[in-house]
Formats: structure tokens, C-alpha cells, sequence
């Protein structure tokens, strides 16, 4: 019946009509995407905004609350250091009054005694700072002064009397709180703004309370803060606390009101702006109380009928501080340009809509064109030959509907068009995002240069004067002792600087283990060494204990439980006022720690490759790497016999954990009671511990009772070796002078950092090389044209003119061929080598360098020889004037300008060049420059004169 209806209409008909209704169906679901995908992007935009907003707010919050707090502990570290004195405050006066300058925001910082005297140096919105007093030994008066340029008190501005700063409320409250806080927020009496106090009571060091201090923050600058952002067109933000008080607004209304001649502070649901108070209000009615709100929340309200976004985000700084950061913003400031988006839309749908129908109008006339013609076309367009069109000079249905197949092609080539033109612009954003993803590399790289550089260079100058000490001769074999404790704890702190670089690196994923072959008795007896001292400033006993059964040779990661042994020591002796601590290693007999291992290392051989990644990680770090111990040791029986577990024990008598707190000590950050009030420690080391154990095959637990003390045990898996297999570390040969039959070698050193270039003086001025230094890479090039030095030891980050710069600009030129140029950087960059290289340096030396790696450099490089110490033979220079009588024969041999030289230096009480003198002494006589060392270090100057004397009256 349809069909026959069909057959009736014109083929006009037929053709447009279907036409027209796809291209309303078509414009219609456009039209209601578009609109649905408006309504998501403005949610998003505004979540995002009101994100960033509150972000940003937030952490300046964190940098102008952290600054009164930081104010008070300068203030507590020059009492404790001894610098001031809370019961003299004379001396704080000018200390405040430059303190208070320092800040912009910061309204006063003053300190108050028991005793009631006070000082405070405060500071005006008009930029005049006052100083204000109260001393007791002229009764409770409170007098403002105001000071001149060197914050002298010049004329009294303000009498007060009777005013006892200990019944301030703040100061009463930071007494019964005991530790840094806030006190409440006011408004100020001389200025137009909010002020909120950091407040520290400060104790002897016998716990009895001997003053506050105070530093008081204007929270106008927070304000001003707020108004400067811009949340979307007319948003708002403003803070408030859990009681509902303005405290800070990006409007123009003030926090306070006042009435009469009080300034009071304010609830936000009696603000005078509507905007303000709907949203007040709006908070009041959905949480009743503010301090309900206890995370962040994203809402949306209406204001005459017109939607409102609001983002709420609780603040807290944990010494006190509770607020409420509010943002809010009309929906109407994004949907603005969205709804005259849409109407534009529209617009051109119902355009292309009557264009589409006139074309189907215009193609249903040519739809009569010859079907092999139209055949053909097909074919060709099939082929992607789009130029190629049905031809038809007739009128009838055929002919219409060859035009109307051209029309299509036409189309379809468009479509092709558009759709690669989408390809390109998605191309384009993914190199876009391909370039976001190598800034954000070349950040991680900058960074982890720069720490890298932090780090290692103060290490480079602990390290290398230990070494230079380790050459003296007129140490006791005590300090021996001490400096090689010093320079064992610098190179371990290295190895541990390089692992947590290592770490950081994104790339890594994960620690694994690093087995070595060590003497384990000789890391128990260097840790005994290291921590002896600390025991000993504490009175406390520092036993370790090891059972007879337990191997001195085995193979582990030795860093991870050297690490593992240092955390736990630290925290036993930091936290122990009474008795002792004890470190206990056993030998674990099989048991089921050792059995479950086994099981699971039976569970993962049987695993397929494709089956593993379904465990978690660390389980399968832990079994791959058991897997791969018993694979690489499967066939040899007598090295699976040696595999056993080593149980270790850090018993002391502290403190104790409280049992409610033990599930929690191996949580990162977190810390127990003890910890918090010893405000000491991040909370990562017992669970970097924790996890250190467990990679090693074993597992860690404590035991502990509050008031007798704390037991820390676990296991680790290792595998006995023989003594063979230790390496013995190389030894080392002392240059002690150069060559004969050498040319005076210049030796330039470029530093920015004046230790670094003093330690590589030390060790090379002795030997006799010519020395410079330059402390960036302009000053370089200056000496390097002038002075033609043979080596520069060229420090890679300088200001003013980086060792980069230098190091192209002097081998760019002819004559900078001839110089050697060797970095000395920090970094551990690897790639950074090739970038130095590339720069023109001839070698690549990190900090902190050995002082053999600079011998053996210059000899590479220019070709210096040396004379080494012979470690067989007795050292001459060692003997003292006891075994050995000096006479003035012995000056007699020496060179005339070296005996003037120790003479002058001598008669002016220059330490620095005597030493100089017996070093070149040495070089000449070494016996005779021990016992000259040996006289100076027992202050018998009068002997020496009196012989050189001799000495000369000889001559």
C-alpha cells in the first residue's frame, strides 16, 4: 500500500523530502550537544577557575602565616645561642626595630619577660616605626617612642600606665598552650586593618617559663592580595573563621565596623555587600555551623534565580589557625559569550538548513542523467579521481540525477578535506603536548641539578680538608682517629647522596637491591664508631653485640642496612636521657620466615612471564630478585648451603610508644608523641627502614613499652662469602713533592665558592705549583690572557659568567688550545658530561674529588711528576724534639730565605704562613721540619728564634 503510494509521488518528492528530514534531524542533535557540551564546559571552567583561585589563595596564606612564626624563632635562637637575654631586654630594642622593617606585612614583633618588662619595635601603615617600652624598675607604664634612623628612641608618643603586658590575653594563652600558636584576631587600636599574633613562650633550659615572644601579622595585606585576583568577571573571595567572622575580602568593605570610637570585628552574614551576604547565608542555611565543613566542597547556589558557583576550602597551618577560604562566582561570567555563541549557532543551522533544502531542490532536477555515465563516475570517484563528474545536457530525471551525483562528490571531497584537516590541528596539539612533556623533563633535570650542586659541594669541602688533615704530621694519633671517623661519615653521606638522586629520577620506578660482598664486622664496628660520640654527650652506655656463630663475610646490600642501622640508632639515642642502647645480631636459624620465602620463590618459578605483572609490585621486586639469586646460585649446592637469615635487634631504654601508636610508626610523615614534641625528624625513616628490610627478603616489627623503653628487630636474607672474595681496598700513595727537572707549572682555579678554591690550594701551593684563583668566568679569562696558566680547574656554575662561557670563549681562540681545562661540577647529571665536554673542556671531574683524582689529572693533562711517600718507610717528619736535639746547625743547611721567612712569620704570630714555611722546609729537610712542627705545636718560639739567631751570628 506504501509502496504503490510511493510509485504515485514525483521523484522530487521522494528525493527531498528524506533529504530534509536527515538535515533537520542532523542540525537538531547538533544543536542539543552543543548546548549539553556548554553546560559541562562551563561547570568545568568554573571548578577550574574557583580551583585555582583557592589554590593560589591558599598557598599564600602558607608564605604570610609562615613568617611571624619563622620571626619568633630567630628571636628563640638568639636566646639560646646567648645572644639576647630574657631578663635584660635593653639589648632587644634595636634587634626588634630592625626586625620589624624587614617585613612589610608584619605589624610589630615585641617580647614580654615575667618579670613584666617589654619591648616592641613596631611599624605604621605611613612607614614610621615606633619602639615600644615597658620596664619595671620604673613601674607597669607602657610608653611608645618614636626612633630615628638608627632606631634610637627619639620623643614618647603614647603613655600607658598601669599596662601589664603578662594579663594580655595573648600572652596568657600562649603560656597555657606551651608551644607556638596564635592568638585570637583583633582589630588594631592605632591602624585600619586585622591583626593576628604568632605567640611562643620561651623556657629555660630547666623548663620554667621566662617570657613570650610576639610577631603580629596585618591581615590588610591578605585583602589586597584578594582583590588583586580576578575570579572570573565579578566573583568574589573572602576568608572567614569557624565562627563566621570577615577576616579578609577581595571587595572593597573593611573587616570591622565601628561604633563609636571602637573598631569591632564582624559575622560575613551581616555584610554590607549583597553578593557577600547571599553567599553567607546560603552557607549558614546548608551546614547550620561553618566548622561542619570539614574538607574542600564544590557547591552551586541561586541569587535571583540566577546560578552561582561557590567553591568553600578549610584552612588550617597546624599551630592554630582554622579558616575558611570562600570563592564564588556567577555562572552568568562564563555562559556571557556561550549563549551568544549558541544564538550565532543556531542562526547559521537554520542557514545551512535552507541552503541544504535549496540544494536538494536543485539536485532532485538532475537526477535523471544517463546510469553508465553516472556508472562510471562512481568508479572514478572510487579511485579518489574527485575531478571526474557526470556530464548530462538533459532535463529529465536522469540528467537531475547526474548534477545531483556531482553535488554529493563535491560534498564527500569536502568532508575528506575537513576530516584531514581535523588530523592536522590533532597533530599539531600532540606535538604541542609532546613539547609540555619535554619542558616538564627539562624541569626534572634542573632540578635534580640543582640539588645535586647543594648538596655535593659542602661535601666537597668536608671531605677534601678531611683528607688534607689526614697528611698532618703533628696530630695525635686520637684526632687520627676522630678525622678518620669524620671522613668515613662524609664518604657514606656521599654514597647516600648519589642513592637519592638516583631515586628521584622519575624514570627509576623503583629501589632495588645492589648486593655487594663486605666485612660485616668492620660495618658494625665503623657504626660503633660513629655513634660512640653521640652516646657519650648523652651519658648513655652504646653496646653492640654480635654471636660467635654470626660470618664476618657476607653478601647483601651493605648501604641499605648500614642506612637501615643508622635510622634506627638515630632514633634510639635522640629520643634516650637514661641508660643505654643496644645493637644485638644473631644468626636466624631456619624457621618460618625462611620457609615462607622459600614458598614464595617456589610460587614464582613456576610463573609465567606474561603471569608476573598480575602481582603487586613490591611482592614482585621482593620474588623477582630471590628468583634471580636462586637461579644465578641453582647449581652450585655449597652456595645455596651459605644463604641464611641475619636477625639484628636496637634495644634501648627510652621513652617508649604508646601501643594506640605503634600501627602508625611505619606510615610516612607520620610521627609519634615523643617525635611531635621533640619537633625533631620527618617521620620517613623508620618507614624508609621498613621497606629496605622488606626488598632485602625479611620483615621488620617493634615492641615497646612507654616508660621502659623500645625493641626494633628484623631479619635480613644474606649469603656467606669466603674472605677471598672481599675486595681490599687499594692503597693509595701520598705525593709529597714534585719531580726534579720540572718547569714551574701556573695552575689557575676558578670557583665562586671561596672554600672550594681554598681546598685546592692547600693541597697544591705545598708541592710548589704558581697559583690563581677567579671567582666566576669574566675573572677567569682576565688572568687566563694576562697570566697563560698550564691548567684551569674550571667550576661549571658561577654568576656573572658561567665556567661554559669561559671555557668556549678561551678555547675558541689559538692560544687556549695550549691550556688545559678540567670541570669540577657538582652535578650527576650524566648527560651533563657530554654537555661540558662539548664546551670545550678536556676532562670532567664531579665534586667531591679525591686529591689523588687531581694528581693523577694533572699529570694526564700537562704532564706533572711527582714523588711519592713510601709507605714502608718510617715518616722522618713524624719525629719529635725529644728524640731528636735540634741545633742551629740544622738552619745553617737551609736555604737563607726559607730560615728569614719562618723568622718573620714567627715574630708577627702568623700561623698561616709558619705552616706555609715547614711545609717548604720539609721539602728541603724533613726531619728538621718535624722538629720545628713539634716546637710550634708546644709554643716554644723562644727556641727557634733563639737558634736561628745562632744560625746566623754563624754565618
Amino acid at each position: 500500500m506504501v509502496s504503490k503510494l510511493l510509485d504515485k509521488l514525483p521523484l522530487r518528492t521522494v528525493l527531498i523530502v528524506p533529504f530534509v528530514l536527515q538535515i533537520v534531524g542532523a542540525v537538531g542533535l547538533v544543536g542539543y550537544l552543543s548546548f549539553r557540551n556548554g553546560q559541562k564546559a562551563v561547570n568545568n571552567l568554573a571548578s577550574q577557575l574557583m580551583s585555582e583561585v583557592s589554590l593560589r589563595v591558599e598557598q599564600n596564606l602558607q608564605v604570610y602565616l609562615t613568617t611571624p612564626h619563622l620571626i619568633n624563632q630567630t628571636k628563640l635562637d638568639a636566646v639560646k645561642l646567648g645572644l639576647l637575654k630574657m631578663e635584660n631586654l635593653s639589648a632587644w630594642e634595636k634587634y626588634l626595630w630592625r626586625q620589624v622593617q624587614l617585613y612589610p606585612y608584619i605589624n610589630f614583633t615585641s617580647v614580654g619577660n615575667e618579670k613584666g618588662d617589654y619591648r616592641s619595635g613596631e611599624q605604621l601603615s605611613n612607614g614610621s616605626r615606633t619602639m615600644n617600652v615597658i620596664d619595671t624598675s620604673t613601674g607597669l607604664n607602657f610608653n611608645s617612642y618614636n626612633t630615628n634612623a638608627l632606631g634610637d628612641r627619639t620623643t614618647v608618643t603614647t603613655l600607658v600606665k598601669n599596662y601589664d603586658n603578662r594579663q594580655h590575653p595573648a600572652y596568657k594563652k600562649a603560656v597555657k598552650i606551651g608551644k607556638p600558636t596564635w592568638s585570637s584576631v583583633y582589630v588594631s587600636l592605632l591602624e585600619p586593618t586585622l591583626i593576628v599574633s604568632a605567640i611562643q613562650p620561651v623556657y629555660s633550659d630547666k623548663n620554667q617559663l621566662e617570657g613570650v615572644l610576639f610577631a603580629a601579622l596585618r591581615l590588610d595585606h591578605i585583602g589586597r592580595f584578594l582583590n588583586s585576583l580576578k575570579v572570573g568577571k565579578s566573583g568574589q573571595t573572602f576568608i572567614v573563621d569557624r565562627h563566621g567572622s570577615l577576616l579578609a575580602t577581595s571587595t572593597t568593605e573593611k573587616p570591622f565596623r565601628t561604633k563609636g570610637n571602637e573598631r569591632q570585628l564582624f559575622k560575613v552574614e551581616e555584610s554590607s555587600n549583597p553578593f557577600t551576604l547571599a553567599t553567607a547565608k546560603y552557607l549558614t542555611a546548608q551546614y547550620q555551623k561553618l566548622d561542619r565543613i570539614k574538607k574542600s566542597e564544590l557547591l552551586s547556589f541561586e541569587i535571583d534565580h540566577k546560578r552561582q558557583f561557590l567553591k568553600v576550602l578549610p584552612f588550617q597551618d597546624g599551630k592554630g589557625l582554622d579558616w575558611l577560604i570562600v570563592v564564588v562566582v556567577p555562572e552568568a561570567d562564563f555562559t556571557k559569550e556561550i549563549d551568544a555563541n549558541t544564538r550565532t549557532a543556531v542562526l547559521l543551522c537554520l542557514a545551512a538548513l535552507g541552503v541544504a533544502v535549496a540544494i536538494g531542490i536543485l539536485t532532485s532536477r538532475w537526477v535523471t542523467n544517463p546510469i553508465l555515465r553516472l556508472n562510471t563516475a562512481a568508479k572514478n570517484i572510487a579511485k579518489g579521481e574527485w575531478d571526474k563528474t557526470v556530464e548530462s545536457e538533459r532535463s529529465d530525471e536522469l540528467g537531475e540525477l547526474a548534477k545531483s551525483f556531482n553535488s554529493m562528490a563535491q560534498q564527500l571531497q569536502q568532508s575528506f578535506e575537513t576530516l584531514e584537516h581535523r588530523v592536522q590541528e590533532r597533530t599539531a596539539e600532540l606535538a604541542v603536548a609532546k613539547d609540555k612533556a619535554e619542558v616538564a623533563n627539562q624541569a626534572k633535570s634542573t632540578f635534580l641539578a640543582n640539588m645535586s650542586h647543594e648538596l655535593r659541594s659542602p661535601l666537597n669541602a668536608i671531605l677534601g680538608f678531611s683528607q688534607l688533615m689526614t697528611h698532618s704530621q703533628t696530630l695525635s694519633p686520637e684526632h687520627q682517629e676522630n678525622i678518620s671517623i669524620i671522613s668515613s661519615s662524609g664518604e657514606h653521606l656521599l654514597t647516600l647522596i648519589n642513592n637519592v638522586l638516583d631515586l628521584s629520577k622519575i624514570e627509576s620506578g623503583r629501589t632495588t637491591l645492589n648486593r655487594q660482598k663486605f666485612d660485616l664486622y668492620r660495618l658494625l664496628n665503623d657504626l660503633e664508631d660513629m655513634f660512640q660520640l653521640k652516646a657519650d654527650d648523652k651519658h648513655l652506655q652504646l653496646v653492640f653485640e654480635r654471636s660467635p656463630d654470626v660470618p664476618q663475610y657476607v653478601e647483601t646490600d651493605d648501604l641499605k642496612l648500614r642506612q637501615i642501622l643508622i635510622n634506627l640508632l638515630n632514633n634510639s639515642l635522640k629520643f634516650t636521657d637514661e641508660g643505654g642502647v643496644s645493637v644485638r645480631v644473631s644468626k636466624q636459624s631456619s624457621g618460618r620466615n625462611q620457609q615462607a620465602e622459600g614458598e614464595k620463590v617456589y610460587f614464582l618459578e613456576q610463573l609465567t612471564d606474561t603471569e608476573v605483572p598480575a602481582i603487586n609490585n613490591l611482592e614482585i621486586s621482593q620474588l623477582s630478585q630471590s628468583k634471580n639469586a636462586i637461579s644465578a646460585t641453582k647449581n652450585d649446592e655449597a652456595a645455596c648451603a651459605y644463604s641464611f637469615f641475619l636477625h639484628f635487634e636496637v634495644e634501648d631504654t627510652g621513652p617508649g610508644i604508646a601501643r594506640n601508636e605503634l600501627d602508625d610508626i611505619f606510615e610516612a610523615f607520620v610521627q609519634t608523641k615523643t617525635g611531635k614534641d621533640s619537633e625533631e625528624g620527618t617521620g620517613l625513616g623508620l618507614p624508609i627502614s621498613r621497606k629496605f628490610v622488606e626488598l632485602m627478603g625479611g620483615e621488620m616489627s617493634v615492641c615497646s613499652a612507654v616508660g621502659k623503653g623500645t625493641n626494633f628487630k628484623f631479619d635480613i636474607q644474606v649469603i656467606a662469602v669466603d674472605a677471598a672474595d672481599i675486595e681490599s681496598p687499594k692503597a693509595t700513595r701520598n705525593v709529597i713533592a714534585l719531580a726534579p727537572n720540572q718547569h714551574t707549572y701556573r695552575i689557575l682555579i676558578v670557583d665562586d665558592k671561596p672554600l672550594n678554591r681554598q681546598l685546592l690550594i692547600k693541597i697544591l701551593y705545598p708541592l710548589g705549583f704558581e697559583l690563581k684563583e677567579a671567582t666566576n668566568g669574566q675573572e677567569a679569562i682576565e688572568i687566563w690572557n694576562s697570566w697563560e696558566p698550564h691548567l684551569i680547574w674550571m667550576d661549571m656554575r658561577m654568576p656573572v659568567m658561567d665556567g661554559y662561557e669561559a671555557t668556549q670563549y678561551i678555547k675558541g681562540t689559538i692560544k687556549g688550545q695550549a691550556t688545559a681545562i678540567i670541570a669540577l661540577t657538582a652535578s650527576v647529571l650524566e648527560e651533563e658530561r657530554a654537555v661540558i665536554l662539548s664546551a670545550g673542556c678536556d676532562a670532567f671531574m664531579r665534586k667531591p674529588f679525591r686529591e689523588a683524582d687531581i694528581f693523577d689529572a694533572m699529570h694526564k693533562h700537562i704532564g706533572v711528576r711527582y714523588i711519592y711517600e713510601d709507605p714502608g718507610q718510617t715518616n722522618l717528619s713524624a719525629i719529635k724534639d725529644g728524640d731528636r736535639a735540634m741545633t742551629a746547625a740544622d738552619f745553617v743547611k737551609l736555604p737563607e730565605s726559607l730560615v728569614s721567612d719562618l723568622k718573620l712569620a714567627i715574630l708577627n704570630a702568623d700561623t698561616d704562613v709558619i705552616d706555609s714555611s715547614i711545609e717548604q722546609i720539609r721539602l728541603k729537610d724533613a726531619v728538621t721540619a718535624g722538629a720545628i712542627a713539634n716546637c710550634i705545636e708546644n709554643f716554644e718560639y723562644d727556641k727557634i728564634l733563639k737558634l736561628i739567631s745562632q744560625a746566623i751570628s754563624h754565618e
